[in-house]
């Protein structure tokens, strides 16, 4: 699928430089977002895997002292933004993942139904014995309803009986191109909007960083809209397009994820 034969501009007018707390009334069937982390995270460390040119400015990061108070404003965010049986999947590193979880339980809008862990290569390099590390994930729902699958399309569900409580996906590191400071791999989003949403469903992240969620909703045949402060992430935005919808991006993929097998 070539970008000239699709309405760029109308993908583009999806992502919106816009404060979380702007947003009003989307009506999303699914909300999947990842937050700052709140560790003084630039995306530039010279350990990590990437070279710090290719890295774009902008990324906010959140204080400690002010993590809950962050949170708080994402699930405001969140409830305000759902519809009456939408859910949400907050993604969280384990450094302030309790705050994440006391937020959700204090709060009165949403309900916490579950956590999953998603188990990933780490980023920085490491050829002789790659490391890795666990993503936690929170499920919330709205309503007394929700959309659930029980299968995708990725190795998740195609290699034995689907686990939910567990996703292993490998990062899909980009190579001489724009990068944020932190992304969620294609295969990964593919499962869980697989199976949290139906076609068509609108899926919503107002903290989408490079904009990888609104790509991978829109392959899969769902609507998306997604905002962030930082301009810069639309630099990577259009790169990573370009990369998935003309240039092969998820075979090139199963390349880049072997690199440290060379």
């Amino acid at each position: 699928m070539a970008m000239n034969n699709i309405k760029v501009n109308d993908l583009f007018s999806k992502f919106e430089i816009k404060d979380m707390n702007d947003w009003e009334n989307v009506g999303a069937d699914l909300i999947i977002t990842d937050p700052p982390f709140g560790i003084e995270f630039s995306g530039k460390n010279g350990n990590y895997h990437r070279k710090v040119e290719y890295v774009v400015d902008g990324y906010v990061e959140w204080a400690k002292e002010e993590y809950g108070k962050k949170i708080k404003e994402l699930l405001v965010c969140i409830e305000k933004n759902l519809n009456s049986n939408g859910q949400a999947l907050i993604f969280s590193g384990w450094n302030n993942s309790n705050v994440i979880h006391d937020r959700i339980i204090e709060f009165p809008g949403l309900k916490l139904m579950g956590k999953m862990y998603w188990c990933y290569n780490f980023a920085p390099a490491c050829k002789v014995r790659p490391a890795h590390n666990v993503y936690e994930i929170f499920w919330v729902t709205k309503g007394e309803q929700w959309t659930y699958n029980l299968r995708c399309n990725t190795h998740h569900c195609k290699k034995g009986e689907p686990n939910l409580t567990t996703l292993s996906f490998k990062r899909d590191y980009k190579v001489r191109m724009p990068k944020y400071p932190t992304r969620l791999p294609f295969r990964l989003l593919q499962c869980i909007i697989e199976h949290f949403s139906n076609k068509n469903d609108l899926i919503f992240d107002p903290l989408c960083g490079s904009g990888m969620v609104g790509i991978v909703a829109f392959m899969l045949g769902r609507r998306f809209v997604m905002g962030d402060l930082n301009p810069n992430g639309k630099t990577v935005y259009q790169s990573l397009l370009d990369y998935y919808l003309n240039k092969n991006g998820l075979i090139q993929d199963q390349t880049l994820m072997r690199w440290w097998e060379k």
